[in-house]
């Protein structure tokens, strides 16, 4: 066995160390006793182990997993039942999930050459699961309606690209929400998300605090972008900012470097640009307040958050969200709304969208000492929350004491 496995890598294929290497994907090579031959590059990054290291040492050893335990794949039907999913603790003991799948290499004559083992890393995967399974929260995007779910299923799918995203919707919509939500599915989700208000301010000023300014003394201040290295930079109402920025942006965007203020040379960065507006990017376009080259650059994904006068159905599924969002913070025991409180909210418009449909709720729970929210407990603005009153709904039970006086 040893033999014609030397022979495998030597005389019969002198470059199967280099194609391994070559691989993606962990690969060990196992002797017909299951000691390790070779890792290739992959495997050996995965396990902090050095080929030379663990050349001749039993592969429990080295591949050091739950299926050791519960028993090892070569016992099954001679390696060949499949791959399975486990995982791996590596040289620092770090737990790494993994697919696991033994192949056995034969010869012309079906005699075994050499068994390998390969581990994908599942790594990636599971952490994008965990991502997209968290319940969501007050800062996380929600929403029942058909719109709204077509958005949030191209979510995960936009976020693996690098390609800038162009956000529109009204205000209170959740552009910024969307936008955080699109880096959290993203494989930059571990770093930093910087966010830039667009909003006025002296030229000078927001081209240092965006791009960076160099000091004399060789030190300078990063600016938003050398911040959101390796990240995600989210620019919002980017019609706001003064056209000659916008040029920059253009630039900076095809050369993915920038210039800090009092600098001779570029720096590069690598950083994935999402922006946002509440208006129409068309008629800012045509107003001159948009830069046409700058919009084609950042549409190259362009989503859409509708108003919530078009999102009907959403309305009383995000009252009862923020309701337990709400109530739980406040530690209040309120179930729900009253049919007259329900009605109101039903035909408000909601002008703010859904952070006015927050505000509410939030400020009704607040001022809410029972267990249903009452008209009485909206806020004024809203028409006739406080025209007539409705009476408190009766309780399962009595004090048993009368009220003295």
């Amino acid at each position: 066995m040893k033999t014609r496995m030397a022979a495998l890598f030597a005389s019969e294929r002198p470059d199967l160390p280099a194609l391994l290497d070559d691989l993606p994907v962990g690969v060990a090579v196992l002797d017909g006793e299951g000691r390790v031959r070779f890792l290739n590059k992959t495997l050996e990054s995965l396990t902090g182990f050095a080929r030379e290291d663990v050349r001749g040492l039993p592969c429990r050893h080295v591949l050091r997993s739950r299926a050791c335990v519960q028993g090892c794949p070569w016992a099954r039907s001679e390696g060949e039942g499949g791959s399975l999913e486990t995982d791996l603790i590596n040289r620092h003991r770090r737990r790494i999930a993994v697919r696991l799948t033994p192949v056995l290499l034969r010869d012309a004559e079906g005699r075994e050459l050499a068994r390998l083992e390969i581990l994908e890393d599942l790594t990636p995967i599971k952490e994008m699961e965990d991502r997209l399974s968290q319940a969501a929260g007050p800062g996380q995007m929600v929403g029942r309606s058909q719109a709204m779910e077509k958005l949030l299923r191209l979510v995960p799918v936009i976020a693996q690209s690098d390609s800038p995203v162009l956000i529109t919707g009204e205000t209170g919509t959740g552009k910024d929400l969307l936008a955080e939500a699109v880096h959290r599915a993203s494989p930059r989700s571990r770093e930093p998300f910087v966010r830039f208000s667009c909003g006025p301010m002296p030229e000078e000023l927001l081209e240092a605090d965006l791009f960076g300014r160099r000091g004399s003394g060789g030190e300078g201040r990063p600016g938003r972008f050398q911040q959101a290295h390796n990240g995600t930079l989210y620019l919002s109402e980017i019609a706001d900012l003064p056209v000659q920025q916008q040029a920059r942006l253009v630039r900076c965007l095809d050369e993915r470097a920038i210039l800090p203020v009092g600098a001779d040379k570029p720096v590069r960065v690598n950083v994935r640009l999402i922006a946002s507006t509440n208006a129409d990017p068309e008629a800012l376009i045509r107003s001159g307040r948009l830069r046409e080259d700058l919009f084609h650059r950042l549409a190259a994904v362009r989503l859409h958050l509708p108003p919530l006068r078009q999102r009907g159905e959403d309305v009383s599924f995000l009252l009862q969200h923020f309701l337990g969002v709400y109530a739980a913070r406040f530690k209040k025991s309120i179930g729900g709304f009253s049919p007259k409180a329900l009605r109101l909210l039903s035909a408000y418009p909601f002008p703010g969208n859904v952070r006015e449909l927050k505000n509410i709720v939030e400020f009704a729970a607040m001022v809410c000492s029972g267990e249903t929210i009452l008209p009485a407990h909206l806020p004024a603005h809203l028409p006739g929350a406080h025209d007539a009153a409705e009476p408190a709904p009766k309780t399962a039970r009595k004090t048993g004491r009368k009220a003295k006086g």
